[in-house]
């Protein structure tokens, strides 16, 4: 097995609640992709720029194929999930890749996202 696949998934949270960013003081809307870090018992929320996440591009759940291969040709990656209030449990929403990763996956595949979503 290699490296990669014995890591940890990074996680990078969707906005249930309006927050700020902890850096830049930024008002952050509900869905806006966060990267949180804990100190001395808080949770820090920081923006996609703060976070240094801005140059990746969202690849939405449910194409398992792309988002196998994305995966695979991306330096970087992370699962993007969201709290669900109803089920009391974080849901995947998709993955943040690189925007060429994202080609090369539709080009190997054959398969064309309908929209391609570069998150707020």
């Amino acid at each position: 097995m290699s490296e990669r696949k014995a890591e940890k998934d990074k996680v990078v949270y969707a906005l249930s609640s309006p927050s700020r960013c902890h850096n830049c003081d930024r008002r952050l809307d509900i869905g806006e992709i966060v990267k949180l870090r804990e100190e001395n018992d808080d949770k820090e929320a920081y923006c996609r720029t703060c976070s240094q996440l801005d140059k990746l591009e969202m690849l939405p759940a449910g194409n398992a194929v792309i988002t196998r291969l994305a995966r695979k040709y991306s330096s970087v990656s992370f699962a993007i999930v969201k709290w669900s209030e109803i089920w009391k449990c974080y849901e995947r929403q998709g993955t943040l890749v690189e925007p060429a990763a994202i080609d090369k996956a539709e080009s190997e595949s054959g398969i064309k996202l309908a929209k391609r979503e570069h998150c707020k």
